[in-house]
C-alpha cells in the first residue's frame, strides 16, 4: 500500500491551521490547550475532508491510491476519538454535561461518531462492489457530519459571534458530510476506469 498522498498532509495541515486560527488566535483559547483540544478539532475536520474528497474524486481514483487515502481518513478519525476521550470533561466541553452526566445530544453524537469510525475500514475494503462501497462511504461521511452537528449546531446561526468571522468547524464538517453523501448517492457514480 502506498503512503497517503501529499493532499492528505496538506488537508491535515490546513485543518490544524484553521482550528488554531479560529480558537487560539481569534477566540483566545490558551495555547496550552493546543496539544489536545485544538489538535482534536483539526484531526476531526481533516478526517472528514479527506473522506469527502475521496468520494467527490472517486472517478479519478486509482487502485493504488484508494486504500491509502481511505486508510488515512480512518487513522485521522481514530486520532480524533482518542483525543476526544482524553479531553471529554466539563472543563473542555461544559455544554455536553448536565449534573455530571452526558446530555442526550452528546451521548448520541459520540455513539454516531464511534459507529462511523468502526464502519469506515469495513466499508472501504477494496473487494466490495464500487457502487456499494461508494454509497456506504457517503453514509459514513453524512454520519460523521451529523456527529459534528449535534455538538455545535447552536453556534451556526450567530455569525456575528464567530471568532475572526470564521465558520464553526462543526458547520464546515457538516457541509463536507452533505457533500460526501450527495456525491455518493447522486446517481451519476460510475466505477473508475478498469473496474
Amino acid at each position: 500500500m502506498r503512503k497517503p498522498s501529499s493532499a492528505v498532509w496538506v488537508t491535515t495541515a490546513a485543518s490544524l491551521a484553521y482550528a488554531t486560527l479560529r480558537y487560539n488566535v481569534f477566540k483566545g483559547v490558551a495555547w496550552a490547550d493546543w496539544p489536545v483540544f485544538i489538535l482534536n478539532k483539526g484531526l476531526a475536520l481533516a478526517s472528514l475532508l479527506v473522506l469527502a474528497a475521496w468520494i467527490l474524486g472517486h472517478r479519478r481514483s486509482t487502485d493504488a491510491s484508494e486504500p491509502a487515502l481511505l486508510a488515512a481518513a480512518s487513522r485521522l478519525m481514530l486520532g480524533h476519538i482518542g483525543l476526544s476521550l482524553a479531553a471529554l470533561s466539563p472543563v473542555y466541553f461544559p455544554a455536553f454535561f448536565a449534573d455530571g452526566r452526558l446530555t442526550w445530544q452528546a451521548g448520541t453524537a459520540l455513539a454516531i461518531g464511534v459507529a462511523a469510525a468502526v464502519a469506515l475500514p469495513v466499508v472501504s475494503r477494496p473487494g466490495r462492489a464500487h457502487r456499494s462501497r461508494l454509497r456506504g462511504l457517503g453514509l459514513i461521511a453524512f454520519a460523521a457530519g451529523c456527529h459534528a452537528a449535534l455538538f455545535g449546531y447552536s453556534s451556526w446561526f450567530t455569525p456575528a459571534a464567530w471568532p475572526g468571522s470564521l465558520p464553526p468547524i462543526t458547520l464546515v464538517s457538516f457541509a463536507a458530510g452533505l457533500a460526501g453523501i450527495g456525491a455518493a448517492w447522486s446517481g451519476h457514480a460510475r466505477p473508475p476506469s478498469g473496474r
